[in-house]
Order: C-alpha cells, then sequence, then structure tokens
C-alpha cells in the first residue's frame, strides 16, 4: 500500500509518481485524508522539481474524477468550451456564448470571480439584476438542451481537490507552475465534459503570464493536455498590455457586451471574440464559421440568444439598462496632439480594483458601477485636449486618484502589439 508520505518523498526526490499514485493524492485532497500541509508539500515539491507531460496530465484527470462529471448523452450538437487566462477588459466570454450558440455550438460555461487586478465573467452576470449563476448541474444541463448556452459559477461537485489546491498555491507560493496551472484549469473544463476546448492565453503586464516564453509555454501545455485527454483543442496567444475594448469594470462591460452583440462594438474586443469561435467552429466541422458569426452579429440572432439566456436564468435586461451610473465621473483628456497608444493594462486593473470594482479577498464586495471608460481606442491619433475617457467612482476623491494613476501610465507613439501573437493547435 502506497503511503501520501511516499508519494512526497518520491516527487521531493525528483522521481516520476504513477497515475495511481496521484489518483490516490487527489481523492485524499477531496476527502480530507491528506492533510493542507502534505497537500503544500507536495505542491512546493511539484513546483521546484516539475511534473512532466505524463504526470501533469495525470494529476488533470485525478483532479477531475475527484468530483462529479457532468454527462451530456445524445447531446445533438457539438459542445465548446473557451478559458480566459485573464486580463482587463476581457468581457469576451459574454459575447462568445451566444455567439457560438447562434452558430450551432452548445456552451456550457462554467466560470468564477474576479480576484486580483482581472475581472470575472461571474461578477459582470451578476451585474443584471436577477441572474442567477448558481444554478444545479440538473437545470445547466437542461438549459444547455434547451437553449444551446447556459453560464453558471462552479459548484461543489466539481474538482473538489481543485478548489483545495488553488488556494494552497497562493498560500504557497507556487502560483506560476506551468503544471499546476494547466492541472487547475483542465480539471473542471474536464469535469464539465465538452467536446472542444478553446484558450485565449493573455500575455503582457495585465496578464498572469507577462512575457510570450510563458504565454506560449502555457498554451502548448493547456492544448496538449486537452488532446491527451480525448478533447479537440487549440489556443491563441493574445496581447494584453493595453486593456482590450473601451470598458473595464463589471456593468460598464456587460454594456460593452451588448455593444458588441448589437453589432456596434469596438473592433479590437469584436474581432478577438470572432476568432475564438472561429477556432471552436473548425474543430466542431462548421464551414465558414467566422462568416456566420459576423452574420449573427449583424442580424441580431446572438443578440436574441444572450437575451433568453439571461431570462432563463432570471436576469433583467430592462432594470439593466435603467441602471444609474456611478456618482461621481471625471474626463481624462490628451494632454498632447499625437498617436495616443492608451493606458497600461496592469494600471488599469490595479485602479478599478481601488475604486471597489475588484477584490482584495474572497470575501470582499464588489461595486459593480466604477470602472474606466474611454472614448478612444488604443492606438489612435488624437488631439491635445481631447477626451480619452473617463472614470466612474464612488466618490470624488477616488476617482481623481484614480484619474492621476491610470493617465500616468498612458504611452504615445510607440508601435501597437497585434491582437493575437500566435495560434496554437
Amino acid at each position: 500500500m502506497v503511503l501520501i508520505t511516499d508519494i512526497l518523498k518520491a516527487k521531493r526526490d525528483s522521481l516520476s509518481l504513477s497515475s495511481d499514485d496521484l489518483y490516490k493524492f487527489a481523492t485524499g485532497i477531496a476527502d480530507g485524508t491528506v492533510t493542507s500541509y502534505q497537500a503544500s508539500a507536495f505542491l512546493m515539491a511539484s513546483y521546484i522539481n516539475g511534473l512532466d507531460s505524463e504526470e501533469t496530465l495525470a494529476l488533470t484527470m485525478a483532479m477531475r474524477d475527484s468530483g462529479t462529471i457532468v454527462q451530456w448523452d445524445d447531446h445533438p450538437r457539438p459542445l465548446a468550451d473557451k478559458h480566459s487566462t485573464g486580463g482587463v477588459g476581457d468581457k469576451m466570454s459574454l459575447v462568445l456564448a451566444p455567439l457560438a450558440a447562434s452558430i450551432g455550438i452548445s456552451i456550457p460555461m462554467i466560470s468564477g470571480r474576479g480576484l486580483g487586478h482581472t475581472g470575472g465573467t461571474l461578477d459582470k452576470l451578476e451585474s443584471i439584476p436577477g441572474f442567477n449563476v448558481n444554478l444545479s448541474l440538473e437545470d445547466f444541463r437542461k438549459q444547455v438542451f434547451d437553449l444551446g448556452v447556459c453560464m453558471i459559477g462552479q459548484t461543489k461537485q466539481l474538482a473538489p481537490a481543485d478548489r483545495v489546491l488553488y488556494s494552497l498555491r497562493d498560500a504557497t507560493s507556487t502560483v506560476t507552475s506551468i503544471p499546476l496551472i494547466c492541472a487547475s484549469i483542465l480539471s473542471k473544463k474536464l469535469a464539465e465534459n465538452p467536446d472542444i476546448l478553446v484558450f485565449d492565453v493573455k500575455c503582457g503586464t495585465g496578464a498572469f503570464m507577462q512575457n510570450r516564453k510563458d504565454a506560449e509555454e502555457l498554451a502548448q501545455t493547456l492544448v496538449q493536455i486537452s488532446k491527451l485527454s480525448g478533447k479537440k483543442a487549440s489556443a491563441l496567444v493574445t496581447s494584453m498590455n493595453k486593456p482590450i475594448g473601451l470598458c473595464s469594470g463589471n456593468t460598464l462591460e456587460v454594456q460593452e457586451s451588448l455593444d458588441i452583440l448589437n453589432n456596434k462594438g469596438p473592433a479590437d474586443s469584436t474581432e478577438l471574440t470572432v476568432e475564438l469561435v472561429a477556432e471552436m467552429a473548425m474543430h466542431a466541422g462548421i464551414e465558414n464559421g467566422r462568416e456566420l458569426c459576423l452574420e449573427n452579429l449583424a442580424n441580431g440572432k446572438a443578440m436574441d440568444l444572450f437575451a433568453k439566456m439571461v431570462e432563463a436564468q432570471g436576469g433583467d435586461l430592462e432594470a439593466f439598462e435603467a441602471l444609474s451610473l456611478a456618482p461621481v465621473t471625471l474626463d481624462v483628456r490628451a494632454a498632447r496632439t499625437g498617436y495616443w497608444c492608451g493606458p497600461d493594462a496592469l494600471v488599469v486593473g490595479k485602479a478599478v480594483r481601488k475604486l471597489g470594482g475588484g477584490r482584495y479577498r474572497v470575501e470582499d464586495e464588489v461595486n459593480p458601477l466604477v470602472g474606466w471608460e474611454q472614448e478612444v481606442l488604443c492606438g489612435s491619433p488624437v488631439e491635445d485636449g481631447q477626451i480619452l475617457g473617463r472614470v466612474h467612482a464612488a466618490d470624488r476623491e477616488s476617482a481623481e486618484e484614480a484619474t492621476r494613476t491610470i493617465s500616468e501610465s498612458f504611452t504615445w507613439d510607440s508601435p501597437s502589439d497585434p491582437l493575437i501573437f500566435e495560434e496554437i493547435r
């Protein structure tokens, strides 16, 4: 009989762990027989000595199998999901889910909340009055069958081992291990059990992976492990040195999502969403996926599906449209004429968080109304004194601080990053 201490000793000594070893470890995490200090020791040993692709796959599957796996027997359409590694202004999921459903791909999407300087899909959805992200797995399945799209939060049944290890990774300074990141992301996505997985791996100052090498390695690992687990998968490595789109902050980002769905959103957000859905369409064998997406943004089919999803989950779009703005707004103007390259993504993310639009602790409440709203896309010619954007805040003091901080991060007259650095398939 293999003991947990034997598993820890093997990884401490840079030995490879078997699938059985990792299943025993993940099962013990989920049922509480592996202690938090033993789990922490495993994380540190894995961080220092690494996990090879076989170990990463085994750990991922073991964490997936520590809970329920959603079953989609006899589902009539291909099932797909997207995961983003997190960015500033990243509201792609809200548009992608109904857009993909509108071209014949079912989207069972289980998302998370914001923590740190990046926003969370659930927080955005909950800025729509009444929207319920806490459906049971059975109701989740039913809505995907009936409507083709449903967006909820992680339930306790899915990958319970990951919830324990996720919290310990931050406490043990092992967050940046690519195998551990991969196992965490994929254990949840594989428990959700789609046919297709597409990843948006952000790269830049506002991203978790700030350099191309690390971002590409993570993207390649996610795609490799997804394929080894039997899924069709690909990844886009995308820029996050500047916020994407025009808005950062929950209510503002939902409004921008509605603009995109009504075919009048900013070009970069629209393009990236369409490219991600086109990847899904390619894996699903749907021809002309990109063209179908553009048609369904123009003809209102994607917007109609979003409205039906909101209604099915108790939300009220009319009440959302009637929401008042934050009490204080301050315009930010150009201090010169030139080619404005925009604010730094990390600075904007931290500023919105400090305004109350993000969390420092899991239990913190989020103010959905605060944020940063640009009038001008990054990479545009502007005139001295032109309004570039505005800060939405709860009070004058915090508005002035955010305005000052964001303005100081502006860059000028430098080359713009491409929206997509690389495709990995």
